[in-house]
């Protein structure tokens, strides 16, 4: 079997249910260049399209009903997986829609370990002031996107995004990067526990309440960065749980706020789920917080890297 740098993939859903992939992306690399593409349209074992699915990416009951179901694509695109790195972006989203697929249709679950590239771009950009959606993140690094949510031009420009990170960090291989910053950034696909909805029926988030949370050091550092600002948090934090970061933010003399307000100093954003999201990658948190940016307000949004190097300091 063929082995390259890594293996971007991007997934298109008909509907909330993540078994319902109606296509699929694949853009190969080695030596830091796109040397291999596969696009599939998938007929998924239900042809109920949302409305929703389709404004996003266009496609319609029709234009799959005489498609491959997805064993039969499946045989042609395992190949891609196997001996592979991995990278989607918002990859929690995308794996999960293969595993519930594979798991829909009694596959074997391959061995592959996954990486996402908003943590791969935050490694370059450092994710201040920078959307964390495939679009922002293009636009920062200058990458034309071509044609959006569909699904090849979007494994594509997810296979630029990181072969730009890369080379933006300074690294000479995909494989040195991965070296120098991919712990903890790597992920197993076997132990991945999918989720199986996007929308209303899908809840991850335990909710934390925030008057529970109050320090537990007798004083604080008053030159950290964190003290005396109002931080909100949004996403998931791939190093600690939501609420041990909290702990570690009132413990420097914080505040944890649950909504983003003209008040709010710092948003610390992790990975997001498209599933409780939406396709953008963006929480109305970090919408909100853009938007009063642009009305003068001075909020910075940080992801997960630069969240860790501050609470540090």
């Amino acid at each position: 079997m063929t082995s390259y740098d890594f293996i971007a993939v991007d997934f298109e859903t008909a509907n909330n249910n993540l078994n319902s992939a109606c296509s699929l992306g694949l853009a190969a690399v080695r030596n830091l260049e796109i040397v291999d593409t596969a696009y599939f349209l998938i007929k998924p074992a239900s042809l109920h399209f949302s409305a929703v699915n389709i404004k996003i990416h266009g496609i319609t009951p029709d234009r799959v009903k005489d498609a491959p179901p997805f064993p039969e694509i499946w045989k042609e695109a395992q190949r891609f997986f196997a001996n592979n790195i991995i990278v989607a972006h918002n990859a929690r989203f995308d794996m999960s829609v293969l595993k519930c697929c594979l798991i829909e249709n009694g596959l074997d679950i391959p061995w592959f370990n996954y990486l996402c590239s908003i943590q791969i771009s935050d490694c370059a950009c450092m994710g201040e002031g920078v959307g964390a959606s495939l679009k922002d993140r293009a636009r920062y690094f200058g990458i034309p996107m071509g044609d959006h949510h569909n699904a090849l031009s979007d494994a594509k420009t997810c296979a630029q995004l990181v072969i730009r990170s890369v080379k933006e960090t300074g690294s000479d291989t995909f494989h040195s990067f991965c070296n120098r910053y991919s712990d903890p950034m790597m992920n197993s696909f076997t132990r991945l526990k999918p989720q199986k909805y996007f929308g209303p029926r899908y809840h991850r988030f335990q909710k934390i309440a925030i008057s529970e949370i109050a320090a537990t050091v007798d004083s604080f550092v008053e030159s950290h960065p964190f003290y005396g600002k109002n931080i909100v948090f949004t996403g998931d934090l791939q190093n600690m749980d939501r609420r041990t970061a909290m702990q570690k933010v009132v413990n420097r003399g914080g505040s944890i706020k649950n909504n983003v307000s003209k008040k709010t100093d710092i948003v610390v954003v992790g990975v997001q789920d498209k599933a409780l999201v939406g396709p953008g990658g963006i929480s109305l948190k970090e919408r909100r917080a853009n938007e009063l940016i642009e009305q003068g307000y001075t909020i910075k949004i940080v992801r997960e890297r630069r969240f860790l190097e501050l609470l540090n300091l």
